[in-house]
Parts: structure tokens; C-alpha cells; sequence
């Protein structure tokens, strides 16, 4: 049995130089238990929007300004995605952080 092992991120066909340690959370409902005099009495729930989180190889040809700049998106797939907050650069090991959103999460 095969697990998995990597991510293979395109944003509008072309593949980034992203790192193996990214994070998909493919969105739903998150619950919160409503309590009070030693019960539970229920839940409420809150949309969560996918969500995408990856480290890119950095070099002198990556432009972080582009890549904070993605709006449109790239298995699984991101409707609608979009980068949340500009791209952080790690200096000590030489990656781009970046985390995008999305409207929704399908599979191919």
C-alpha cells in the first residue's frame, strides 16, 4: 500500500518549486460543543474554507511578489484559491511560506 508522500502544486499549469511538507485541509463544518450545568446540550457549526499551506524553494528567480499575488487556482483541487498572506522567506533554510484558500476543495 502506497501512502502519501508528496505534493505536486501547479498554479495556472506551471508547477512551483514547492517543498514535501505541505498541508491541505479539504474544508467542512467545524463544531463547537454548546454546554452548561455539567451537560452538553449540542453543537454549532462554522463553514471552514479549504485551505493550503506549502513552503517553496527559494532562488534568485522566485519573485515573491508573484506568488503573494495568486489569486486564481491550482488529485485535489482548489476552486477559486487564493494566497491569505504574503510570502515569508525563511532564510536559514531557503524556502517561501505560502498559504492559499479556496472557495472549495474537489478531487480531480
Amino acid at each position: 500500500m502506497k501512502f502519501t508522500g508528496k505534493a505536486i502544486i501547479r498554479i495556472n499549469g506551471s508547477e512551483i518549486r514547492s517543498t514535501d511538507n505541505a498541508t491541505l485541509s479539504v474544508g467542512g463544518e467545524n463544531r463547537t460543543a454548546i454546554k452548561g450545568g455539567g451537560r452538553v446540550y449540542g453543537y454549532n457549526e462554522e463553514t471552514q474554507e479549504p485551505t493550503l499551506e506549502c513552503n517553496v524553494a527559494h532562488c534568485s528567480d522566485t519573485d515573491l511578489i508573484a506568488l503573494s499575488a495568486i489569486v486564481d487556482g491550482a488529485k485535489f483541487v482548489l476552486q477559486e484559491a487564493f494566497v491569505t498572506e504574503p510570502a515569508s522567506l525563511n532564510v536559514t533554510d531557503g524556502t517561501a511560506s505560502l498559504k492559499f484558500s479556496a472557495c472549495r476543495c474537489e478531487t480531480m
